[in-house]
């Protein structure tokens, strides 16, 4: 997959310099919280390394205002339940 998109870093649910520990991260958010909304895992792209975790209906629009909005590297999915 190879998919940029733009995200807010304060919306993150959790980051890591670990992708498998955001991977973790992400599954233990899940499970304490259920998964009703889809989470992402994205890497920065100004920044070598890091991920963030964040719901996939915070995405924002290329359209509108980007305030705070960073570029970010979609690693993987976790669809909602």
């Amino acid at each position: 997959m190879d998919e940029n998109v733009l995200f807010n870093p304060g919306d993150a649910i959790s980051e890591s310099h670990d992708y498998n520990e955001a991977l973790r991260s992400a599954d233990i958010y899940n499970a304490q919280h259920g998964r009703k909304r889809g989470l992402l895992i994205a890497r920065p792209l100004e920044e070598d390394h890091g991920y963030s975790v964040f719901y996939a209906d915070d995405l924002i629009s290329t359209d509108g205002p980007k305030p705070q909005a960073r570029k970010y590297h979609i690693e993987k999915r976790l669809p909602k339940a």
